[in-house]
């Protein structure tokens, strides 16, 4: 099927300058690749998630930074 679409020039630049032997074709199909897989992610981890919260193993959102918080700060005094 063939579509045609409007892309910044300059994204195109910037994208086929990272893949140097890449056209135009190459770039919008890899980019839609890498678009589904990204988005495929974000369901399953979305549908985890759900399934945590309906067993009710999940923690509170500030109790969780602030672990994360505590764990920065213990590597931040390792490394000094």
């Amino acid at each position: 099927m063939v579509t045609r679409l409007d892309v910044d020039t300059d994204l195109l630049q910037a994208a086929i300058a990272l893949d140097h032997e890449a056209t135009t074709d190459t770039i919008v199909a890899k980019a839609l690749r890498e678009y589904i897989q990204r988005r495929q992610q974000l369901k399953e981890a979305v549908l985890i998630g759900a399934e945590a919260a309906d067993r009710g193993d999940v923690i509170d959102g500030e109790v969780a930074i602030a672990a994360l918080q505590d764990k920065l700060n213990a590597w931040r005094n390792e490394a000094s």
